[in-house]
């Protein structure tokens, strides 16, 4: 009987810290897939496991005597190594959660309360259609002060103006001679013009210059031999001199069958096309995913009590949070937690 309650409490041990904490990696992506759809995704803040706990915090630069609220908070990442993900956590005041599908589409929501006290709800997607959203904000509308109103009111005169001006057909400028009929130069103004611009000396004209004629090469090519490795090639100008200029035939490639990265950082490819790691870097190997969930504890203060003795002695901080932790543990189980005022403070 006592190795069955053992073995249970173990057992119970063991539940409690997988549910604490969790760390799989090298997950198959099947495997991250299926444990990320596992996952609750509900929206919840982090629960209050104690309350008026006692503890010591440095409020500006000196520590005080405090009593906190304790929430479990919790954080969670998920990845199946093929474009998918999953990722969320949960405080006091705010939850999240958002997941991707390998295929784009992304899901998520989060909740917090504001200052006011009100709790602000946002739903997020994308399909493939762009982003889109619902929320629980009231739409304000800006309001304009007078200056930007008299501003706003003008421009919007003007732009009236204008467009029923633009509804109107426009009149060619132009008479029958083809001269202005009225404007910037009337059409004695306009012969004025005309003579000032015919008593001008005549400006110089600009020659382009010919293309000058190329010289013409022909090449003629001997083969010396039938097992040689490089042909002789003759060229003739109209220059007095010739140039023989022979060239040897390039070496054949020879390709590896072990693709080796080069020394500029380039690669060759296998016969498949895909990328083959160099000498100093490691092989990707197949996608993997990876889990992790945690819990851990997150206190907001909700009484200061005074400023903590100076340390020292057994002043030191360390013991007087332990004092107190013991003495808030013996008030619990007398039933007198609440109201108390026998901590260590000034």
């Amino acid at each position: 009987m006592r190795i069955y309650v053992v073995l249970l409490a173990s057992l119970c041990t063991l539940q409690r810290l997988k549910a604490e904490e969790t760390r799989l990696l090298d997950l198959e992506p099947n495997d991250a897939q299926n444990l990320i759809e596992q996952q609750d995704q509900t929206l919840k803040y982090a629960p209050k496991i104690e309350s008026d706990a006692p503890a010591v915090r440095f409020l500006g630069s000196e520590p005080h005597n405090v009593l906190e609220d304790i929430y479990l908070a919790k954080q969670y990442h998920g990845q199946d190594g093929v474009g998918g993900y999953l990722y969320g956590y949960q405080v006091p005041d705010i939850a999240k959660n958002e997941q991707k599908k390998p295929s784009g589409d992304l899901k998520g929501a989060y909740n917090y309360i504001n200052g006011a006290g009100q709790e602000i709800k946002v739903e997020y997607w994308d399909d493939g259609t762009g982003f889109h959203q619902n929320d629980n904000v009231a739409e304000i509308l800006p309001q304009d002060s007078p200056e930007v109103k008299a501003v706003k009111d003008e421009f919007l005169k003007r732009w009236a103006e204008e467009a029923e001006r633009n509804t109107h057909p426009v009149e060619t400028p132009y008479n029958s001679e083809g001269q202005y009929a009225s404007g910037p130069l009337s059409v004695q103004g306009q012969k004025e013009r005309a003579q000032f611009f015919a008593t001008l000396p005549p400006q110089p004209r600009y020659i382009q210059p010919q293309p000058q004629p190329q010289p013409q090469y022909r090449a003629s090519v001997t083969q010396k031999s039938s097992s040689s490795n490089h042909a002789q090639y003759q060229a003739a100008a109209s220059v007095p001199h010739e140039a023989t200029v022979q060239l040897r035939n390039p070496s054949p490639v020879v390709r590896s069958s072990t693709p080796e990265s080069q020394d500029d950082g380039s690669y060759v490819a296998d016969e498949e096309g895909k990328y083959v790691p160099g000498k100093d870097e490691e092989p990707t190997g197949p996608p993997k995913g990876f889990f992790y969930a945690f819990d851990y504890p997150v206190g907001i203060i909700t009484k200061d009590q005074g400023r903590a003795l100076p340390v020292g002695g057994d002043s030191n901080l360390k013991n007087v949070y332990e004092q107190n932790k013991q003495r808030f543990e013996r008030q619990l189980n007398q039933g007198q937690a609440s109201g108390s005022s026998q901590y260590l403070i000034h």
